[in-house]
């Protein structure tokens, strides 16, 4: 009795398995066209400041900055 059951729930877990295998590289070619260097320092600096004021003056080492803005390039594919 059990043998049957946990067949069936062998094959269902291979199955979704071999269509998220599928699915996986479908969805990484639809991937973002790499933008450049200065751009993507433009947007994390634009970012920065606008996170900048929303926290108040003074609130952020500049230790906090730097790994923040570098956590930032990291998200368009550069690192510092």
């Amino acid at each position: 009795m059990v043998a049957p059951r946990i067949l069936g729930i062998a094959a269902a877990l291979l199955t979704a398995g071999a269509l998220l295998a599928i699915a996986v590289p479908a969805s990484a070619q639809q991937k973002q066209k790499k933008i450049s260097y200065e751009e993507a320092f433009r947007r994390c600096k634009a970012f920065m400041d606008k996170e900048k004021g929303s926290l108040g003056a003074g609130t952020t080492s500049d230790a906090n900055k730097s790994t923040r803005g570098a956590a930032c390039m990291r998200k368009f594919g550069y690192r510092l």
